[in-house]
């Protein structure tokens, strides 16, 4: 096996809490997701459902091409936790990993034929414990009196997976050696899916330890979800982090970050139609846009021509745009329409704030139902990344407290929004306004504590702080298979008295990148002009009654 095509689990001990989580999330300054720093290559494209029977895989892997199963010994068998396993002492020996094993990760599915499996799905620690409170549902956005219990998850998650491995030296290899009925009888591989059980040989490749099956695998596949229900609502609004719609084809020398040529942009744009009409909403907030005016036509007009009528309307910029702090990045954030559903209310607007500077200025705007109802407002936004530590100032620095680089920046951006809602007051009644996008902070990070500090209610907590499956489904972004929330929506009491439901639609993060729209790796077999990874990131439905 070629040690230098292998980028596998890292050894556990060596994963190190923190550091990690200084990437956890989503750094929009690339064509893929560059906040994951091991990518050299871009996200890939989709396919239908299918799921809920086991299957069984038939492999040829290499474990034990010249090894035989009786001169390793007699097999170990792993029943219990994945992080009290000492691999180390198992290497080069046959293991089976008893029990059923959650697909984690599949980012290298198809580049390195590989997965990370664990007991069950991991969470960013952010996203359920809070650096400074030891209460969750406490406010507090500055402190850092609950960081070792950030650490000790991420140690936690960190030595509770394990990689398989398809054996194989070769890249980007099609059939999947793991899974070769993907794209026949499978359309996906989603996160989620649950082995049940595997045996193979234990491996070292530098400083990773794989496992490489020597037999079929047994799995079930997750299901493929249905567009969630948010109640009866009147308006359903949406918010979507599009990931990098550029009419402008990337060259490798311009600005351009989306497609490499007009066939990609074909398939991307396909599949971003898709998702929006199936998530069929009144108003949609959209994220990662190219910061011109063409990438909103453009889009509105694929979705006019989809459909068949004329109904979709965009916003457009604010005439000064260009000069407001956080106007010039090469992405923006927009909001588009159904003028059969709603009724813009003024002029669009934005949020003049130099918190911005260094992220997208958010866009406002109004709006009325067709049908009465009361007037509300939307703020989409797009705060700044976790990545590029090295240029922060000192105070937005990682601080090993699980937040990542440029938290305090985010959490300026926090306060500029609550500071914007408090000048929209008449009479000092609360207007009605909705905060949606992707903050770039997971759940219980200071930027959203921030903004409940200050009054907005957390529409995801307000409806599912019940159960622990409630809580489970809070997730629309996965990190080097740890899930959580990057993509949130808050609002102000009077509008979420008559917020009917929301839900995150996940099309996105738990489908292989392999089913993107990029065409360099990607089997054209898999392509499909679905909803399916039409992004790295899962929508958000809001639904708005009267």
């Amino acid at each position: 096996m070629n040690c230098t095509t292998k980028t596998a689990r890292t050894t556990l001990l060596a994963l190190l809490a923190i550091t990690l989580i200084a990437g956890l999330g989503c750094n929009p300054a690339a064509k893929e997701n560059v906040a994951k720093p091991d990518e050299a290559d871009k996200p890939k494209s989709p396919a239908t459902a299918s799921a809920g029977s086991s299957t069984t895989t038939s492999i040829a892997a290499k474990a034990n091409d010249n090894t035989s199963a009786s001169k390793l010994g007699e097999p170990g068998v792993i029943t219990g936790e994945l992080n009290e396993v000492d691999w180390n002492s198992m290497l080069d020996k046959e293991v089976t990993v008893a029990g059923d094993l959650v697909v984690i990760d599949t980012h290298d599915l198809a580049r390195r034929g590989q997965i990370k499996l664990a007991r069950k799905r991991l969470y960013v620690p952010t996203s359920e414990i809070d650096p400074n409170d030891a209460d969750a549902a406490a406010t507090s956005f500055e402190g850092g009196s609950n960081v070792a219990k950030v650490v000790s998850m991420q140690e936690f998650n960190g030595n509770a997976t394990v990689t398989l491995d398809d054996g194989s030296d070769q890249q980007n290899v099609f059939p999947l050696a793991l899974f070769p009925e993907l794209g026949k009888s499978q359309p996906t591989v989603r996160v989620g899916s649950v082995l049940h059980g595997v045996t193979g040989t234990l491996m070292k490749e530098r400083r990773n330890i794989v496992l490489v099956p020597d037999g079929p695998l047994k799995w079930t596949p997750a299901p493929r979800p249905q567009r969630p229900d948010v109640g009866k609502a009147s308006v359903t609004v949406a918010s979507f982090n599009v990931l990098n719609y550029f009419t402008t084809l990337d060259d490798g020398e311009n600005r351009a970050r989306g497609a490499d040529s007009e066939s990609e942009f074909k398939r991307q744009e396909e599949k971003i139609v898709s998702a929006i009409l199936a998530l069929d909403a009144g108003v949609i907030g959209l994220m990662e846009l190219e910061n011109n005016r063409a990438a909103e036509v453009q889009l509105v007009a694929a979705l006019n021509r989809k459909l068949g009528k004329d109904v979709f309307r965009g916003c457009g910029l604010p005439k000064d745009f260009s000069s407001v702090p956080g106007g010039q990045d090469a992405i923006r954030v927009g909001i588009i329409y159904r003028s059969d559903r709603v009724d813009v209310v003024g002029d669009v607007s934005t949020i003049r704030d130099e918190a911005f500077e260094i992220a997208r200025a958010p866009i406002v705007q109004a709006f009325q139902a067709k049908n009465g109802g009361k007037r509300f407002s939307v703020v989409v936004n797009h705060f700044k990344s976790k990545g590029g530590a090295r240029n922060a100032e000192p105070g937005n620095q990682n601080k090993g407290d699980g937040q990542g680089a440029f938290n305090a920046a985010r959490r300026s951006q926090s306060l500029a929004i609550c500071d914007f809602i408090d000048q929209l007051k008449e009479n000092g009644k609360e207007a009605r306004v909705l905060v949606i996008g992707d903050l770039n902070a997971y759940q219980q990070e200071d930027p959203i504590d921030a903004l409940r500090a200050r009054g907005l209610v957390d529409l995801h907590h307000k409806f599912h702080s019940g159960s622990a499956v409630d809580q489970q489904q809070d997730y629309s972004f996965i990190f080097r298979g740890q899930s959580g929330s990057l993509d949130h929506a808050m609002a102000t009491k009077p509008l979420a008295k008559d917020i009917t439901g929301i839900a995150t639609w996940h099309i996105n993060a738990d489908e292989p990148r392999c089913l993107d729209y990029n065409e360099e790796f990607n089997p054209k077999s898999l392509y499909e002009a679905n909803p399916f990874r039409s992004s790295d990131h899962d929508p958000v439905l809001i639904g708005i009654g009267h």
